[in-house]
């Protein structure tokens, strides 16, 4: 006898047609409703999501405590536990901890539950990182309803990640609602197209909430007593379902790409998104080693309330781009939020660290540095700073002197600073210098006053070439890198003897960041099918800006430059930078040429003005194995066929003995890979909250319809070919460099009542990447969270305060580790 669970669900964005306000009444009407005919029905209602319930229990604290009775009467189901349902494949391993364990200490504090089915009806594509997450959360099975574009092996299937991880996975295809008045005809229908003996059905108005309705629960009432014995009808709830499922086919790998147009809309949320996880891991780090020396109390409160920003702008209508305008409103209000939070927090634990730091020596401008990471970081350090006065002498100029701890003086370049007042006052400059793990180094700056001369003149017009030879690691790094002057493009990119950039041209243009529009439509989940078809969608190269030999450019945004032009050059790198346009858009694209590191690194500031485009950058590359992409806590395989992927940080190419050629980012997600060539999506001229509907026109035809991402939009790229284990350590270095701060010590009596030694952790193993380490909450100890994104086996040391531990970790492992002061313990389970 076939044994039917239906789970009534009412799917409620808090955030997509409308604004959350507009969100927060649904939830009421809907839970309200709900709890009405629970009263008149025998019937389970299920629903999820924090955030709707923290609604209800502002709002209307009557109806909440009603909800508890409810659940208590097995009446009403909390169902899978989460913060709410977000986006499942931009955000990072860490933040799905957070959408998970933050909302289950929610539902266990107020209502005393912890779901075991995580629920994920309507987002778009699911990352393979999410097994192993989801099991060390304490679940173990998921329902969703947007399985991917690719095929699956049955509807009821075992889901195994990237690391080996497995859970129990009901994919419906019949979406999560059904139609208000016809749920019992919809039960119907899904009933007779599912074969297996045990089933699942989704019903329940959806999308701006709803639920059951009387016609309804009294329509199911009637169709079981109809098919009486023939099929066992349950009112029930997703673990109730998956306690009866034992499936027996294994899909492997992702469930990645739905609506692949999401990964590029709305370029600003996107861009802040990655900031924000950026600056609340690195602020959880700051605080740590701030308060383990006994210099603040851990901020837990204030770093809640960013969680909470973080983990509401991932929402699957918010970080994809899909709302209306008012939705990427209250999205990047979120994210701003939160980064405004992560700043102050970044400052009182920077602060409280430099006050153990002594005063300054007369003449002397102390910068003190903070480095994020658990191990000693060689890198550029970036700062600016104002002069003691303002220099308003046209013969005498300032010169900076940059010196280690140890006196010595290093090298150091002065490079254009953020203001644009001309005079010899703020100053900008770049040195670079190892730094102690997870602690502030202490760098003085010397000015000294000497004698104008005559400054040499950049190059302006025509090829540049560069060749740098510098030691890293034991070993000569060479690399040579080439600038067509008629093109503004990278021509060639030699490390140790090898080219990276093709010399092909399947564009019909040699060199890599080409910018090329293809051609889009207003929909911003970009579902069409020419959105997944690759480089077959009428390519359109942008040129370098033409002007008559030895003219600058007369209109646009750059007028009075040259097309290629040299903006900086000294001892730790040369900047080029060259301008493009295409139709109404412009592109200034900036090479950052360093003379002691591999990389290259490239910013791309685009002036969107064309509607219905798509606007990607082609590298075409040497290397042609797999084409890989960070996702939570791992790496996937992409497609190399034209279609459009999805990765976080880093997207590359594997090469000869485990190297990558890989492009690391700052949050730009979608890419696509055809024909050798690497192409990352920048942004998309589409239209807020548009879709085909039937033969309809996507959107009016008779008055102006804004577009989403005109203006102005900089991007952040870093080229460079390195080992594969370590591609997740770079990405970290690339996206959070460290802190560097004209700071002036106060006099804090803090110098001799410190510890000597920091209470920070030390990773033996390097690219074991310290994800984020926190203060548990409730409890007087704090959390490690470490990551071997690597498909090998890994042991390494962690040690912290004198403490140590041995780890061993499996491919792609993220484990989670205890100290309390006295000791490390390894927990089995992912902790908050």
């Amino acid at each position: 006898m076939k044994e039917v669970h239906l789970i009534c669900n009412a799917h409620l964005d808090p955030i997509w047609q409308w604004e959350w306000e507009e969100g927060a009444a649904a939830a009421l009407s809907t839970f309200r409703a709900a709890a009405d005919l629970a009263d008149e029905f025998d019937y389970i209602f299920c629903h999820n999501e924090v955030t709707l319930y923290k609604y209800i229990e502002e709002y209307a604290p009557a109806l909440f405590s009603k909800i508890k009775r409810l659940i208590r009467e097995g009446r009403w189901h909390i169902m899978g536990g989460w913060y709410l349902q977000p986006d499942c494949n931009m955000p990072s391993g860490e933040s799905f901890v957070r959408q998970i364990l933050v909302g289950h200490r929610y539902f266990a504090e107020k209502f005393g539950v912890n779901p075991t089915t995580a629920i994920n009806f309507d987002a778009f594509g699911h990352s393979s990182g999410l097994p192993q997450i989801i099991s060390k959360c304490g679940q173990d099975s998921l329902i969703l309803a947007r399985p991917g574009n690719d095929p699956i092996p049955a509807r009821q299937f075992v889901w195994e990640g990237v690391d080996g991880s497995q859970i129990k996975v009901f994919a419906s295809n019949h979406g999560y609602n059904s139609p208000l008045g016809h749920a019992a005809e919809a039960i119907r229908n899904r009933m007779a197209s599912q074969e297996e003996d045990v089933i699942c059905v989704l019903w329940g108005v959806g999308n701006h909430g709803g639920g059951p309705s009387r016609r309804d629960l009294g329509d199911i009432d009637a169709m079981k007593a109809e098919l009486g014995d023939s099929v066992e009808i349950l009112h029930s709830t997703p673990e109730h379902f998956f306690a009866k499922l034992d499936p027996e086919v294994i899909h492997r790998g992702a469930l990645r790409t739905v609506m692949p147009g999401c990964y590029t809309s709305m370029v600003q949320i996107k861009q802040k998104h990655a900031a924000l996880e950026n600056a609340l891991y690195t602020a959880e780090k700051l605080c740590s080693a701030a308060a383990l020396r006994g210099l603040i109390e851990y901020p837990e409160k204030e770093l809640d309330e960013v969680t909470e920003d973080l983990l509401n702008a991932e929402f699957h209508d918010i970080l994809p781009g899909s709302s209306v305008r008012a939705g990427e409103e209250n999205g990047l209000q979120l994210l701003d939020h939160g980064l405004l939070l992560c700043s102050r927090l970044r400052a009182r634990a920077y602060f409280a660290l430099s006050g153990a730091q002594p005063r300054a020596a007369e003449g002397e401008f102390p910068v003190l540095v903070f480095n994020p990471n658990p191990y000693e970081w060689e890198t550029e350090i970036v700062c600016e700073m104002m002069l003691a006065d303002q220099n308003w002498s046209d013969t005498v100029v300032s010169h900076m002197r940059v010196c280690n701890e140890a006196g010595e003086v290093i090298a150091a370049q002065v490079i254009k600073e953020e203001s644009n007042l001309n005079l010899d006052w703020r100053k900008r400059f770049v040195f670079r210098a190892p730094l102690r793990p997870m602690d502030i180094t202490r760098f003085s700056v010397y000015v000294d006053f000497e004698d104008a001369k005559e400054k040499t003149p950049l190059a302006r017009g025509g090829d540049f070439v560069f060749d740098a030879s510098f030691a890293d690691g034991g070993r000569t790094v060479n690399k040579h890198i080439e600038i067509d002057g008629k093109t503004g493009l990278l021509r060639s990119f030699v490390l140790d003897g090898r080219e990276l950039i093709s010399d092909a041209a399947p564009l019909g243009v040699r060199g890599a960041f080409l910018p090329v529009f293809y051609e889009d439509n207003p929909d911003p989940w970009g579902m069409g099918g020419f959105q997944l078809s690759g480089m077959g969608r009428n390519p359109q190269t942008f040129a370098l800006m033409d002007v008559p030999e030895g003219e600058t450019i007369k209109d646009g945004p750059f007028v009075g430059m040259m097309p290629v032009q040299v903006t900086e050059d000294g001892a730790i790198c040369t900047v080029v930078e060259c301008f493009f346009r295409r139709e109404n858009t412009h592109v200034r694209m900036e090479y950052t040429l360093y003379k002691t590191r591999s990389a290259i690194d490239v910013r791309a500031d685009v002036f969107m003005g064309d509607a219905d485009r798509m606007l990607k950058l082609a590298l075409p590359l040497t290397d042609c194995g797999d084409v890989i992409g960070q996702t939570a806590f791992g790496t996937e395989v992409l497609y190399r066929d034209g279609r459009e992927n999805v990765a976080q940080r880093f997207v590359g190419l594997r090469g000869e003995g485990g190297a990558v050629t890989v492009l690391f980012n700052r949050g730009t997600y979608g890419s696509s890979y055809e024909n050798g060539v690497l192409s990352m999506s920048l942004v998309r001229g589409a239209s807020y909250c548009a879709h085909p509907i039937n033969n309809r026109p996507i959107i009016p035809s008779d008055k102006f319809v804004k577009k989403i991402d005109m203006g102005e939009r900089d991007f952040f790229f870093r080229l460079d070919r390195v080992g594969e284990a370590s591609l997740e350590r770079l990405a970290w270095e690339y996206n959070v460099p460290p802190y560097a701060c004209n700071v002036f010590p106060a006099e804090s009596g803090l110098a001799d009542t410190v510890p000597a030694a920091p209470v920070v952790p030390t990773v033996s193993d390097r690219d074991i990447v310290l994800i984020t380490m926190k203060k548990q909450h409730g409890a007087d100890m704090y959390l490690m969270r470490l990551l071997n994104n690597s498909a090998q086996n890994k042991d390494c040391v962690l040690s912290v305060g004198g403490k140590t531990v041995p780890l061993r970790f499996g491919r792609y492992e993220v484990k989670t580790v205890r100290y309390d002061g006295t000791g490390l313990a390894v927990s089995d389970r992912i902790e908050i």
